[in-house]
């Protein structure tokens, strides 16, 4: 029997990494193969299914409605069994729709496998859930289609390369009212340093130049960096990270140096600390604290890019125009780009109790002209009007980082004229 995963997120400037672990565990321990359909290079309605025995939908909340037709066009077609899996079901399984024949809650290893087991012998129950498991599957890269490995512009570091991805743990011990990562991870697990270096070595096959560290948070553990720092250096490979600012002094920029991390991807959130305070869920924070990781990372010649969100509950006017200046103190102050989210409300958060009822998915988007949770005191045009503003700033940034490629460019000629 052939399995095929099928990925409906798209644009998300990475491969389906989640559906690539779980294609790797079962084929790794299971006589099945496994496909990876991956909307970001298919056709996803359009693909034949009559060759597969199971079918598994991986869906984001923004994405279920795509699973849903998805699931109903195969159906109409195929006597398949399908499975719903991902973040939104794990975080609202009261959404499951009986197109579906079951759905995997949490992370799918262990859960797939008791499914596959069931299947086996006609019995498949709706719900699947696993305990947490410590995965050390190696990911097969040559599961996701080629192109994602082909030499071109990376827009993150603006630089040219080949990209690849490495996980070094799951979860966060953080509790944003904005993210359901603590409720799908359910706890912290870090990968043994042996597996890591492994996996850097797997993607140094595929002469990646670049990598990304997907993890929620990469700076919780100092001495499990200071290990890793010689092999991230050796490995001859640019590397960006998501840190914390509370995580962020001297010594932890030189680690990060030390690792040949490049970059450092911060959630900045609010230009205004009661509203940072707010959203973090953490009384420690502030905006002068953001300012100052800044500064720090750009002494180390550490790049800083970041994110801000607007419209979030209780926040007023002058509270995003806080956040409007504090993008522009960035721009001049050292940070590579910053973009502008609308504050939404995801399944599993403390933003989830303000959502109006009855909600369609598609809807829920970070880039809406119709925010769900703006404050009674903001106009919508107010906040139409700051929104257009922030872009613009954004707009700002990306001639920032435009001039860093022509720089860049620059520098990799002789004085002859000749490329290095």
């Amino acid at each position: 029997m052939k399995i095929a995963l099928v990925s409906t997120t798209q644009k998300s400037g990475c491969p389906p990494i989640g559906l690539v672990y779980l294609a790797s565990y079962i084929q790794n321990h299971t006589q099945y193969k496994v496909d990876i359909i991956d909307t970001n290079y298919r056709d996803i309605f359009r693909a034949d299914y009559s060759k597969y025995g199971l079918i598994g939908i991986s869906a984001m909340t923004v994405n279920y409605t795509k699973a849903l037709e998805l699931a109903n066009w195969i159906k109409f077609w195929h006597n398949i069994p399908i499975v719903i899996g991902g973040v939104h079901i794990s975080t609202c399984p009261e959404s499951f729709n009986p197109v579906f024949d079951s759905m995997v809650i949490g992370e799918g290893e262990k859960a797939f496998m008791e499914l596959l087991f069931d299947l086996e012998n006609n019995q498949l129950k709706e719900r699947y859930q696993q305990e947490i498991t410590n995965n050390l599957t190696f990911p097969d890269w040559d599961l996701i289609d080629e192109r994602y490995f082909k030499r071109q512009f990376n827009t993150t570091f603006a630089e040219w390369g080949i990209e690849g991805w490495l996980l070094t743990s799951r979860g966060c011990p953080y509790k944003c009212r904005f993210c359901s990562t603590t409720q799908f991870w359910n706890k912290i697990r870090f990968y043994p340093d042996n597996y890591i270096i492994n996996l850097i070595e797997d993607l140094k096959k595929k002469n990646v130049t670049h990598i990304q560290i997907w993890d929620d948070l990469f700076t919780m553990d100092r001495e499990r960096l200071e290990r890793l720092a010689p092999y991230f250096k050796e490995s001859g490979i640019k590397f960006n990270c998501q840190p914390r600012i509370n995580t962020i002094d001297d010594e932890m920029c030189q680690i990060l140096k030390d690792s040949n991390i490049t970059l450092c991807i911060f959630g900045f959130e609010s230009g205004n600390t009661r509203v940072l305070k707010y959203l973090k869920n953490d009384l420690s924070l502030s905006v002068y604290r953001s300012k100052e990781a800044i500064k720090l990372c750009r002494k180390y010649g550490l790049d800083v890019q970041g994110s801000v969100m607007f419209g979030s509950p209780t926040e007023t006017l002058s509270e995003m125009l806080n956040t409007l200046k504090f993008m522009l103190w960035c721009l001049f102050n050292g940070a590579q780009r910053l973009w502008a989210f609308v504050a939404t409300p995801f399944p599993a958060t403390a933003f989830w109790l303000y959502a109006p009822k009855n909600l369609d998915w598609d809807k829920l988007s970070h880039h809406t002209n119709n925010p769900l949770l703006l404050d009674k005191s903001v106009k919508l045009w107010q906040f139409r009007l700051v929104m257009f503003l922030a872009h613009r700033i954004e707009d700002l940034f990306k001639v920032k980082k435009l001039w860093k490629v022509i720089m860049g460019t620059h520098n990799c000629v002789t004085e002859n004229g000749e490329e290095v």
